[in-house]
């Protein structure tokens, strides 16, 4: 094997090592976080049950509709509960439809010594759940458990996102090595020292990608999972609320995939896009315009065109034009209009919106970037990011600046070929 070869794969083999650890890492932390989140709400409903004494079936007593809930919403209703006498069994009140969970000798020990605690992970009614036992003084045992099925879930998705970040971030490394490792002539130390720089960015802004995935994903994830089980107890929650959490679930789940797909497209970084045509740059402007017409109608969105022809993917060019049009319709007030011109490869974007903090001009391209006056509103701070990377896959540029008389001027720049004009 030749040196080149020996250096390109060791600095692959280097940094496939350093992003798998640090994405297990990632990965632990989250799980940690999620799984947390559940025995905290699990911890505190049973330290309620256990300082209610009259609470739980006794001789001859009732049968409870609910255990008492957290007053912090440290996560959703529970799922499942179930008690447990002294002598192993379960007593249940008639028409119980509740999966029974299940009974071990541990369980029982716990009931009969009428103390103690226990954890475990098992199944109820094939559902992945995260159990909790807990000793009722002179009445029994009482078992507490939230399904871990959201969870699961989510770490899935989070898995495919740190595999990719893994993949791109290696065969970045590998690409440099050979680069740099050409055996034309010796590398000099300033040589070295750009490769080691470039390299030691690349997995600087790997760590972050990975370190902000994270964070941003915690908050999608406990929403959909804590409206999702509070619908599934809707015997116990009344229709109109019912009907408003199904809408949240909705809202929040779409929020969730496109939080995911905004990470994978950044994932991929300058990865060249096989599909790569002659595209009609003021056909997929006019598209955008109708979509943002159709998700804002509140707005009055004006579209004037010059045809013009421009090499790239149509699908990573639409995206950037579609978050152009979304970043104005977030920011502009009710009844305003937002104007789209198209001239010479040059796609203006206009809105009337409060405008730009000149603080933030600086940042509004980087991730998770939210500006002063974007906060409060719905978004992941991703949009522009991905817009800055397409223009710059398809050799362009992106501007935001303050618009005259208030408002934002957006300006994507492409190497374009002209056609005729036209006016919609």
């Amino acid at each position: 094997m030749t040196l080149r070869r020996r250096v390109t794969l060791m600095s692959a083999l280097v940094v496939g090592a350093t992003l798998v650890l640090a994405s297990g890492v990632c990965y632990l932390v989250m799980r940690g976080e999620l799984r947390g989140q559940i025995d905290d709400s699990l911890r505190e409903q049973a330290t309620q049950v256990t300082r209610a004494p009259r609470f739980g079936p006794t001789n001859g007593g009732d049968f409870p509709q609910r255990v008492p809930q957290p007053q912090r919403r440290t996560g959703a209703s529970q799922a499942y509960f179930q008690f447990v006498s002294p002598d192993g069994t379960s007593p249940r009140p008639p028409g119980t439809t509740e999966p029974m969970l299940p009974i071990t000798a541990q369980t029982r020990a716990i009931a009969a010594a009428q103390r103690g605690r226990a954890w475990t992970d098992t199944t109820a009614d094939d559902v992945h759940v995260r159990l909790l036992t807990v000793g009722l003084p002179g009445r029994g045992a009482l078992q507490l458990a939230r399904s871990l099925a959201s969870v699961d879930r989510a770490l899935a998705r989070l898995k495919i996102v740190l595999a990719l970040l893994t993949v791109f971030g290696t065969g970045f490394a590998a690409l440099l090595a050979r680069i740099f490792s050409r055996p034309v002539a010796a590398p000099t130390e300033q040589e070295l020292a750009i490769s080691q720089g470039a390299l030691a960015d690349s997995l600087a802004a790997q760590r972050q990608l990975v370190a902000d995935a994270s964070h941003e994903l915690r908050t999608p994830v406990t929403s959909v999972r804590t409206n999702a089980e509070m619908l599934r107890d809707a015997s116990h929650v009344p229709d109109d609320e019912r009907r408003l959490i199904a809408g949240e679930v909705v809202d929040q789940a779409e929020e969730l995939t496109a939080l995911i797909g905004d990470l994978i497209d950044l994932a991929r970084g300058d990865v060249p896009d096989p599909a790569v045509e002659d595209v009609r740059l003021d056909a997929l402007a006019y598209e955008a315009v109708q979509r943002a017409r159709r998700h804002a109608p509140r707005l009055d969105f004006r579209l004037d065109a010059e045809p013009c022809v421009v090499e790239g993917a149509p699908e990573r060019l639409a995206r950037a034009i579609n978050n152009l049009l979304d970043n104005a319709a977030k920011h502009s007030p009710d009844g305003a209009a937002v104007q789209v011109v198209l001239r010479d490869g040059v796609l203006t974007v206009r809105d009337h919106g409060p405008g730009i903090d000149p603080r933030d001009l600086p940042h509004v391209f980087d991730r998770f970037h939210r500006g002063a006056n974007a906060r409060g509103r719905p978004g992941s701070g991703l949009g522009l990011a991905i817009v800055k990377q397409v223009a710059e896959a398809h050799g362009g540029r992106v501007a935001l600046q303050v618009a005259p008389g208030g408002g934002t001027i957006a300006r994507l720049t492409l190497p374009a070929v002209p056609v005729e004009a036209v006016t919609a």
